[in-house]
Parts: C-alpha cells; sequence; structure tokens
C-alpha cells in the first residue's frame, strides 16, 4: 500500500490544518532553545521523520525543528509536506503550545490544484503582525498628534475628539492609581469590553478616535501609521482573547503621556492550578525617555501584597539616582500596605522578553551593577 506520506512529494499540497474544535500542540522543547518569544508567529514545513511528523520552523534559528507528538489534537489534520502557521505560547515553565493560525478551504473545491489560493481574514492578518507595536509606539510620541492637529488635517468630530483625548493624557511625574487606570480605559484596548458591561458611554478613547480620524480621509494618514495603529492595538486585543483559554492571562498597551515618551506595558498572570496558590501578577514596563534613557522594570506582586522588582537603566547616572531613592520607594509601598520583597538595580539592557523568576533569598534590597 502507497501512503499519502510517501506520495506528499508528487503534487503540490495546501495547509490543511482545521481551527475548529483544534486544541493547541504542547510540545517539550523550551523557548530558549528554539530562540521563540511569545506572541510570536512562526512558519513551519512538516516532513516525516521515524514515524513521526517534524516541523521545521523558517526563521528563529538556523535547523530549528519541533517534533511533534503522535497523538494529535482531535480535528488537527497535519501530512508531510504541509505549511503551517502557528502562534507561539511560552508557558510559565518555558515549554511552549502551538497554535493554529491558518485553515485550508475544506470541501471538493480545496483539491483543485487550480483553485485561487484563499486570502488571510482579518484575523489572521492581525496575527502576523510583530509584538513590539512599533507603530503605535511612533504615533504615541509627543508632539506627533498635535503636529496633526496643527496641520489642519482633521476638522469637525475627528478634530474634536482628538483634541479631547490630548488634553486627557496624564503627564508622567502626575501619574497616579487613579489616572493609571483612566488611562487603560481610553486606550482603546478595552473599549469593546467596556461596553459590554454598560461602562463606556461618552468614553474618549483612542481606538474609536483613530477611527474617526481614518474615516474622514486617506490624507490624514498619508504613511499609513494610523491605521498600523489600530491593527496593534486589535492584535493584541486579539491576542489577550487567545490567552483567556491558555495557560497564561496577557494584557498589552502602550501608555500614553503628555510630556514623555509612551511606555509599553505588559501584565500577565498564570492559570491557577487546583491546590495551588495564586500564581502572582507580573507587570513589565519598558520606554525610552529623554531624561532617563532606555529603563526596563519588572515587578512581580505575589499575595496581594509583596512585591519583587527589577529595574535596567542604560546610563549610569540613572542608576545612581535609582538607588538613591530605593529607600524612599520601599517607604511610599509600606506607607501603602505593600512589602517590598526586593530591588534589584541593574546597569545595562534590560531583556527583549519577560525573564524567568527566580525566588530571592533572604534579604530585602539588593542593588546589583553590571
Amino acid at each position: 500500500m502507497i501512503t499519502g506520506a510517501e506520495t506528499a512529494h508528487l503534487n503540490l499540497k495546501t495547509p490543511v490544518i482545521y481551527l475548529d474544535g483544534t486544541l493547541p500542540l504542547v510540545v517539550e522543547r523550551t523557548a530558549a532553545e528554539l530562540g521563540l518569544r511569545d506572541g510570536q508567529v512562526v512558519q513551519g514545513t512538516l516532513e516525516s521523520k521515524f514515524d513521526n511528523l517534524r516541523l521545521n520552523l523558517q526563521g528563529p534559528q538556523p535547523g530549528s525543528y519541533i517534533d511533534l507528538p503522535k497523538d494529535l489534537p482531535p480535528g488537527l489534520r497535519l501530512a508531510s509536506g504541509d505549511t503551517a502557521l502557528f502562534r507561539v505560547q511560552v508557558l510559565a515553565n518555558g515549554t511552549i503550545m502551538l497554535r493554529p493560525l491558518q485553515a485550508a478551504p475544506t470541501g471538493p473545491a480545496s483539491a483543485s490544484a487550480t483553485a485561487a489560493p484563499a486570502l488571510p481574514g482579518r484575523t489572521e492578518q492581525l496575527g502576523f503582525r510583530p509584538p513590539d507595536m512599533n507603530a503605535l509606539l511612533q504615533l504615541l510620541k509627543p508632539g506627533l498628534l498635535e503636529g496633526l492637529l496643527q496641520r489642519g488635517q482633521a476638522s469637525g468630530p475627528e478634530l474634536g475628539a482628538l483634541q479631547q483625548w490630548l488634553r486627557l493624557r496624564p503627564n508622567m511625574a502626575q501619574l497616579t492609581p487613579e489616572k493609571l487606570q483612566q488611562a487603560m480605559q481610553r486606550s482603546g484596548f478595552m473599549t469593546e469590553s467596556l461596553l459590554s458591561q454598560g461602562l463606556g458611554a461618552g468614553l474618549i478613547d483612542l481606538k474609536s478616535v483613530l477611527r474617526q480620524l481614518m474615516r474622514a480621509g486617506s490624507a490624514i494618514d498619508k504613511d499609513g501609521l494610523i491605521g498600523d495603529s489600530l491593527d496593534d492595538i486589535e492584535s493584541r486585543q486579539l491576542m489577550g482573547q487567545e490567552s483567556i483559554s491558555g495557560h497564561e492571562w496577557v494584557f498589552s498597551m502602550m501608555l500614553p503621556f503628555s510630556d514623555a515618551e509612551p511606555v509599553a506595558m505588559r501584565l500577565t498572570r498564570g492559570r491557577r492550578q487546583p491546590g495551588q496558590p495564586k500564581p502572582p501578577l507580573v507587570i513589565h514596563l519598558h520606554t525610552r525617555n529623554q531624561d532617563l534613557g532606555e529603563v526596563w522594570l519588572q515587578t512581580r506582586i505575589s499575595e496581594q501584597t509583596e512585591v519583587d522588582m527589577v529595574m535596567w537603566a542604560e546610563r549610569e547616572d540613572v542608576v545612581a539616582r535609582a538607588k538613591a531613592l530605593a529607600s524612599n520607594l520601599e517607604q511610599e509601598l509600606d506607607s501603602a500596605g505593600l512589602n517590598m520583597t526586593r530591588l534589584q538595580i541593574i546597569h545595562g539592557q534590560g531583556p527583549k522578553e519577560p525573564t524567568p523568576y527566580a525566588p530571592p533569598g533572604m534579604g530585602s534590597l539588593l542593588d546589583v551593577q553590571t
């Protein structure tokens, strides 16, 4: 008998991946081994290897591959010769899950070699967005949206909504928990959720403002930055929605300021396992600031009150200032009912991706310079 895998090279094949009812693939290799990041979209080609299927990845590292488990999730059909797209989800222990992104047309028409390939839908296009939200970062730099108003390229409701949103941005030095909450609500990342709860009536949010500017005409968005920024927002919304059914809750946004560069913020929390304590909330911040240079901050909050912080700064004077003010920060946290378990200040570049966590040793404050 000649199997389909043995004749796969005789004709061109399209990916055969069915999303409906398909569970993600859990693989034993870690993200660090493969050079993969959480949220990254990877493409791979399937080949038969020792009675198993091997996914040869394109791009991350030369020669990187994943041997798929023999028992694939129900509904997931893969064969040697297929090319498939997956979104990477990194679990707390470093292993990864692969979530299929691309579906092939079903029915007799899918077998026709002459059939035109289906264009990716909106969901698939958003899945291809890079994880850095670079377009939104550029759009929210101080002066860019103000310049749009000064050039008079927006008028009517679009102009009024944009002006109002700009006035509502907080100053970095005057940021409070209340203003942070308001900024998150106006970011556009949770617009639909607020509306579904009856809480978003009359809210001036970034996503709605950008959509109004897009409707005003293409002259406003000559470089495509507004459209790309909208895609950045919606791709992070999609990723957050996908993480709800996974092992980790993720929320990402770009926090704007009226007097400083925007701050990329990412909140993560693992799923609580039966019999285990509630996982900590981890907050990752990254910004390039004219006064501070490039700064990274990772904060881990456990048991609602235990705070563990690691800070990276490229400039030596910023490191010195942070160390000088460390005791003030500890006092402020204490007055708020929070206990600082560790503050580590590092002179150097921060991680490109969130770093694995190791519980601190005994002691409340560590300063490390590299």
